[in-house]
């Protein structure tokens, strides 16, 4: 049987970050026509929205590893991507005048505390497998 060769693990922080400010970029630029769009479709957009609370939920609920030495910042990042799914159900809901703005700018702390906590995250050593 041949013998396995440990391959290094690759650091994979810099694409991360840099899909994240993509995805960011496009929340910033996308996110007002969408939520407009999905005022106007409210019971299909009700739905989405309410989904969205669910999975947010679900990764609040994943993120919680009390063994975890990253627990509160993963619980906290989760809780972002949350209060950015309530912001998007209030806004398609009740549509206050103040809430997509709400919602854009709650997208963009959870993307940027999820870019640092990608960044603090420590380096692989060399020869470590994931």
């Amino acid at each position: 049987m041949p013998s396995r060769t440990t391959v290094p693990v690759k650091d994979t922080r810099f694409a991360e970050i840099a899909w994240l400010v993509v995805i960011a970029i496009l929340i910033a630029v996308g996110t007002s026509p969408l939520l407009d769009f999905l005022v106007r479709n409210r019971l299909g957009a009700t739905i989405v929205t309410l989904a969205l609370i669910g999975a947010t939920i679900a990764m609040i609920r994943r993120a919680y590893v009390p063994t975890s030495a990253t627990v509160r910042a993963d619980v906290t990042k989760a809780c972002a991507y949350c209060v950015a799914a309530i912001l998007a159900f209030v806004t398609v809901e009740w549509n206050p005048h103040w809430a997509i703005r709400a919602c854009i700018s709650a997208a963009e702390v959870a993307i940027i505390f999820d870019i640092t906590t990608i960044a603090a995250r420590p380096k692989a050593a060399p020869g470590e497998t994931a």
